[in-house]
């Protein structure tokens, strides 16, 4: 029989995969919420890696599981950072190319895995701020709720992207005498590594950056904060605005306060999350460390898909995984 093809399952396990821009997570557990087995792969975004070489991502997965416990997790429950919400069976088909048959499969967005992670499927909510940035949250009737999310052309507000933009933004307007001198020019000139200004022209439009380059200036206009730039400090003030009116949001139309975040924006930007704690602090809202990393919440996804209750010892034994 083709490996990769076989017939067999066991309700015994789960299985979460996270499915991030670059690299995929996956992590097995039996019914007690003991990891058992937990390992990379490629990327599962179809829109970055395209479809052929997500199938041959999953197909490697279902082989790397396979070869360890004999047989393929009851249920699978993946967060695909491809996605923005519950994928239809068809789409898994044709991502999996059914390499995870029998199992119950069940494709939802990365955010989603974050949210469980947080909330382990009860009403809360969650603020993510990296590369891009969004709120998702779950509200007391189990309905799922979401706040931006909008990509980096309609929003993305208070995200490393529009951090970065903003601060380029602050070097080009002084650059063309449109407002007051600013340490972001240069450090926009260094960054890039411009021998004049409008060599930026060139490096952003020809060809067209990813994303994740103009978002990877974010730290420095951070930097810019620490020292003292009047530009700088705008953009951290104005960006941690935007996060707080996400926050609140979120938070309303899940009628809760009970907030995670998530990001390498309030991972790592005390400033901008200081402000925003703050902000939150006077609505009686506290922002939260969540226990758990995102493949752990597709397990707690795997759980509820598959019937069996989060106990106590479950959460106890996943707090175990690292």
């Amino acid at each position: 029989m083709d490996k990769f093809r076989i017939e067999n399952c066991s309700d015994e396990l789960l299985c979460g995969i996270d499915g991030g821009g670059t690299t995929t997570k996956v992590v097995v557990c039996n019914l007690e919420g003991q990891v058992l087995d937990s390992f990379q792969s490629g990327t599962i975004n179809h829109y970055g890696a395209g479809i052929p070489k997500v199938k041959e991502y999953f197909a490697a997965i279902a082989a790397n599981i396979i070869e360890k416990f004999a047989c393929l997790p009851g249920t699978i429950f993946t967060g695909n950072s491809a996605l923005d919400g519950l994928a239809d069976d068809a789409l898994v088909q044709e991502l999996t190319n059914g390499v995870f048959h029998p199992s119950k499969v069940v494709f939802h967005s990365d955010v989603y895995i974050a949210l469980l992670s947080f909330t382990l499927g009860n009403p809360g909510a969650v603020l993510i701020s990296g590369t891009g940035s969004m709120a998702c949250g779950i509200d007391a009737g189990g309905a799922y709720h979401t706040a931006g999310g909008w990509g980096q052309v309609l929003g993305d507000e208070g995200s490393a992207y529009h951090i970065a933009l903003k601060g380029i933004h602050a070097a080009l307007h002084a650059y063309d005498g449109l407002s007051e001198p600013t340490m972001l020019s240069a450090s926009v000139m260094k960054f890039f590594d411009l021998k004049k200004m409008s060599d930026i022209i060139d490096k952003i439009y020809n060809p067209p950056v990813e994303k994740g380059v103009i978002a990877a200036f974010a730290p420095e206009v951070e930097r810019a904060a620490e020292e003292g730039d009047p530009a700088a400090l705008h953009i951290m003030e104005s960006e941690a605005e935007w996060l707080y009116k996400l926050a609140l949001a979120i938070t309303k139309k899940c009628i809760t306060q009970n907030l995670g975040y998530f990001g390498s924006v309030l991972n790592h930007n005390h400033r901008i999350r200081s402000k925003l704690s703050a902000l939150l602090a006077e609505q009686f809202i506290s922002l939260q460390v969540p226990r758990f990393k995102p493949e752990i919440g597709a397990l707690i996804g795997a759980f509820r898909e598959s019937g069996h209750r989060v106990s106590d010892s479950v959460i106890d034994n996943l707090l175990k995984y690292r």
